[in-house]
């Protein structure tokens, strides 16, 4: 499903010491269902621009509320055009992206300091995975393909293509938030851990694989120098 999908697979974006794992959830809301089966197939084949937007977001902000301006466009179309076996369950993928699209508006779309701690409401994120899982059949049973993208493929493990495991917690704190507190684990003090979370290029993959000699030049702007490291090292 598209909207369920792609809020994981945009969660290594922002990725340094760990990556997000986004799960939209839904919370409801009122569907319309004016749609017929054509009417939606023809609908459906959008979804693959949707798609596309997604895989081609990055970190930078400007370029992320572009591409989350076009998804908010098609999602609020859902509901009107989903046919009536479906409309309910539109609705709730609409709204379910639209918690997602808010949540980024609100941090100006920088991805490091979006509030996303409504996904960790487990009752919502099982109400928005079945709502996807039946559109999925409606949509291969009358058009023959799936909604977006075939799930199955970018479902799979991260750690499968490259990836890495998430150990972002959507209830813990913006991945900023999280990632200061795990360098103040390792003894680093929060001024210094804030400046790193500042200055750290998320677009860079080996920032994103948490190589630390990527690093390195951010630590020197932050004042933190070789014998820093070997104190903490040590």
């Amino acid at each position: 499903m598209i909207i369920r999908r792609h809020t994981s697979a945009r969660s290594r974006l922002a990725a340094g010491a760990a990556a997000i794992a986004l799960a939209a959830s839904a919370c409801g809301g009122d569907s319309s269902g004016g749609g017929t089966a054509a009417s939606w197939c023809d609908f459906v084949t959008e979804s693959d621009v949707v798609d596309e937007i997604f895989d081609s977001l990055g970190v930078d902000p400007a370029e992320t509320e572009s591409g989350l301006k076009r998804v908010e466009e098609f999602v609020k179309r859902l509901p009107n055009e989903a046919p009536p076996e479906i409309a309910e369950d539109a609705t709730t993928i609409a709204d379910g992206a639209q918690l997602l699209i808010d949540a980024f508006a609100s941090a100006d779309f920088d991805i490091a300091d979006a509030d996303l701690s409504f996904m960790s409401d487990s009752e919502l994120e099982a109400n928005l995975d079945a709502a996807g899982e039946r559109i999925d059949v409606y949509t291969q049973n009358e058009c023959g393909r799936p909604f977006g993208e075939d799930d199955a493929a970018s479902d799979s493990d991260p750690s499968e293509d490259g990836g890495s495991d998430s150990d972002f917690d959507p209830a813990g704190g913006t991945l900023r938030d999280q990632l200061i507190a795990q360098f103040e684990s390792i003894g680093l003090t929060n001024e210094e851990s804030s400046c790193i979370a500042a200055n750290l290029d998320f677009s860079d993959p080996a920032v994103q694989s948490g190589d630390v000699a990527a690093m390195l030049d951010v630590f020197g702007e932050c004042g933190i120098g070789l014998d820093r490291l070997a104190e903490l090292g040590s």
